[in-house]
């Protein structure tokens, strides 16, 4: 019996089958029966693509669009390719003005793969494009080409840039659908979704974007989908795999495009009825394609840039340029990204340099070999004019010089070489050394800290690191000879802030004949393991800026009296410190005081007193400091407590000390005007010297001690004062 009915309904099938056809054409039978949509095969139909570079290809491709209408072909559709454009992209003779502010403009004229016959290339499909983008222009285009199919492969740059996150995304496709239909309702439509691409160091987010989208696209277009539109889904990124569908990790090669157009095909056969099903991807397909690289390169300079070209290469997808300065004698060194141009200008050109500039051809992951090279040389730039070099009294020791800016320069170059005479025949080139540079437009500068007697200068102009010429006769100047220490000494005490833990106070006297700079200081020198590790480390030393528990200057001339107290440092002692490492404390406050050699040893008090008074062309100081290591009582430890008299004698001072017999006291006066001694760049007069005993005559009787004069000498280790 079951034989019998199957054998009747084949029979029958035919008619029923020519009978749907004709209830069909009247309007009486819908293609959709129970939410499925009965395939619907058009004699002519009309497909546009509508997509991104994955869709419109780049030169020398197949693309996926040829592969699908040879296909359909194959299959005996007749069916017809529409959109506004015709051509794959390729890359652009030159950036335009402007790049990279101004991008270059869209390109729809480039060729397919040669012997490629593809005469019916129409789509709407453009590198970069955005389903945001294509929204606004889906309508007028559907209106002027009338398709029966929408192929939307579109939404990886949208994500991929941050156009739109997956669910603004699916919004724009929304509107793409929406604004399709009001230009044609009855139209059908397949979307992809979004494949991966291999990882972008620079989106690590992406991948899970691409999944996000994707995993919103199957509802979306179920709830836009209607009996009139069908929408339907092609699962493109189950299908495409980018490590052997792309030639650079997302664009398709000859493999990827069968897959994409097999995704398309199989969909609209399955949904639509278009065609016959695409089978498998030919294991055998024509080779990817490998450019060649450029056969010349030519070189022109235009104005300060260097403008290199070569002729266009068919497939490019893009170049390496490489360049190396021919005047150092570099080797070629590759730039950091491709140039996406068959032409390139270099803005960043050493002045007067040979730049020898070669190519590669670039296609995704494959490279050519490198190129013939070409080369030219940049403009040079002019010698500075007017260059000046001057010094001035008010400011010791320092040279200004200043000469007229050159045209094109971004930078100036100062040489200068030291000699113990001046004149007419300057040392030679090679004895210069470059002693300033990274001066931008400045057309001024000034060395400070000039000691010899002579200084010779040249400047030279500079572009991006090439220089201009010399001067033919560079000029010398004769610094204004003050002493380097007394210049110190002012800056240790007088016109510097403290260093940081360290405390300075000023404060004034009388001005009077000028004597130069006095320094009275007491520090702990390295007489015992002990001493060193709580002491100054060092033992008599001239240097203005060596450290000490109280230092006292005095300008003679102004009457300005600087104090300057360091900060306590230890080392070792772990059953103190608990730390072998350098340890140091804060010092504690100064305070100016009447009479500081009335502070006894039982003052609790953190802060250093010194007390200063003028008494005709002497000076009368005492002071009463304090370490400050944490953890030591003061009156345990007791202070180190002065009281000296700087007796004018002539030019110089003679020394009366009145002090514990712990720490070392050392006297030196800078004179302002004074020839350094051979080998040193300053001068010093050693006032006189008192040695340190122990820790533990700290609280003894206090010694006086008297100086003998000074002594100037190349190194003034000690002048040893008489004490009793």
């Amino acid at each position: 019996m079951v034989r019998l009915v199957v054998a009747r309904f084949l029979t029958r099938l035919p008619l029923l089958v020519a009978l749907l056809a004709l209830f069909a054409a009247s309007g009486l039978v819908r293609p959709v029966v129970a939410d499925r949509i009965v395939p619907v095969s058009l004699s002519a139909p009309r497909i546009m693509v509508v997509g991104d570079s994955i869709s419109q290809g780049l030169e020398g491709d197949y693309t996926w669009r040829y592969r699908l209408k040879k296909h359909l072909t194959n299959s005996g559709v007749t069916s017809e390719f529409v959109g506004p454009w015709t051509g794959t992209t390729k890359l652009p003779a030159a950036y335009p003005a402007g790049w990279p502010d101004v991008s270059p403009a869209p390109v729809h004229t480039g060729a397919y793969r040669p012997g490629v016959s593809f005469s019916d290339s129409q789509h709407l499909a453009q590198w970069g494009w955005q389903m945001a983008q294509a929204k606004w222009e889906i309508a007028s285009n559907v209106s002027t080409y009338t398709p029966d199919y929408l192929l939307v492969e579109l939404g990886f740059n949208d994500l991929a840039w941050g156009v739109s996150d997956p669910a603004g995304t699916v919004s724009s496709l929304r509107e793409l659908i929406k604004n399709a239909r009001a230009a044609k309702p009855n139209i059908r439509i397949l979307v992809a979704n979004v494949p991966q691409r291999s990882a972008l160091a620079s989106q690590p987010a992406l991948p899970e974007k691409i999944l996000q989208y994707n995993s919103l696209l199957p509802s979306a277009l179920s709830s836009l989908s209607t009996s009139t539109s069908p929408v339907q889904l092609v699962n493109l990124a189950s299908a495409y795999d980018q490590s052997i569908d792309s030639y650079d990790g997302l664009h398709p090669n000859v493999r990827g495009e069968a897959v994409i157009a097999k995704a398309f095909a199989d969909r609209l056969r399955g949904d639509f009825g278009v065609g016959n099903y695409y089978g498998a991807v030919p294991s055998s397909l024509p080779a990817d394609l490998t450019p060649a690289a450029p056969e010349t390169v030519s070189v022109a300079r235009s104005g300060r840039k260097l403008v290199v070209s070569w002729p266009h290469v068919f497939g490019a997808g893009g170049y390496t340029l490489y360049s190396r300065d021919v005047t150092l004698g570099e080797s070629f060194k590759a730039y950091p990204y491709p140039v996406g141009a068959d032409s390139w200008t270099e803005k960043m050109v050493p002045a007067g340099h040979t730049i020898a500039f070669a190519v590669k051809t670039e296609r995704g992951t494959y490279a050519s070999t490198r190129s013939p090279a070409g080369s030219a040389t940049a403009a040079p730039l002019d010698v500075v004019p007017n260059l000046r070099a001057t010094a001035n009294p008010d400011r010791p020791y320092t040279v200004t010089l200043q000469w007229d800016p050159v045209a094109g320069a971004d930078d100036y170059h100062v040489y200068s070489v030291a000699a113990n005479e001046c004149g007419p025949l300057p040392p030679g080139r090679s004895a210069y050394q470059l002693v300033q540079w990274n001066l931008g437009s400045k057309t001024t500068w000034t060395q400070e800290y000039v000691t010899e007697f002579c200084r010779y200068y040249i400047v030279v102009a500079s572009r991006y690191g090439g220089e201009g010429p010399d001067q033919t006769a560079p000029p010398w100047v004769l610094p204004y000879q003050n002493n380097y220490n007394h210049l110190l000494a002012r800056n240790r005490y007088f016109d510097r802030v403290a260093d940081d833990g360290d405390r300075m106070l000023t404060t004034q006297v009388a001005p009077g004949t000028d004597r130069g700079i006095v320094v009275s200081r007491g520090f702990i020198a390295n007489k015992s393991s002990f001493d060193d590790a709580i002491g100054d480390h060092r033992s008599f030393d001239d240097n203005p800026y060596a450290s000490s528990k109280v230092g006292v200057a005095w300008d003679t001339a102004t009457g300005e009296i600087g104090i300057y107290v360091h900060r306590s440092c230890a080392v070792g002692f772990t059953f103190v410190w608990n730390s072998t490492n350098l340890v140091c404390h804060n010092a504690f406050p100064i305070e100016v005081v009447p009479n500081a050699s009335s502070i006894s040893d039982s003052d609790e008090s953190k802060v250093n007193y010194v007390s200063v008074a003028r008494s005709g062309e002497d000076l009368l100081l005492s002071v009463s400091a304090i370490n400050s290591w944490e953890g030591w009582n003061p009156k345990d430890f007791g202070r180190i407590n002065a009281t000296v008299r700087l007796r004018a004698a002539g030019p110089t001072f003679n020394v009366n000390l009145t002090a514990d017999r712990f720490p070392s006291w050392e006297f030196y006066r800078y004179p302002r005007t004074a020839p350094a001694p051979a080998g040193r760049m300053g001068s010093t007069s050693t006032l006189g010297t008192r040695d340190q005993t122990t820790l533990s005559d700290l609280k003894s009787a206090q010694s006086t001690c008297s100086s003998a004069g000074e002594q100037v000498q190349p190194d003034p280790w000690q002048r040893l004062m008489s004490c009793s």
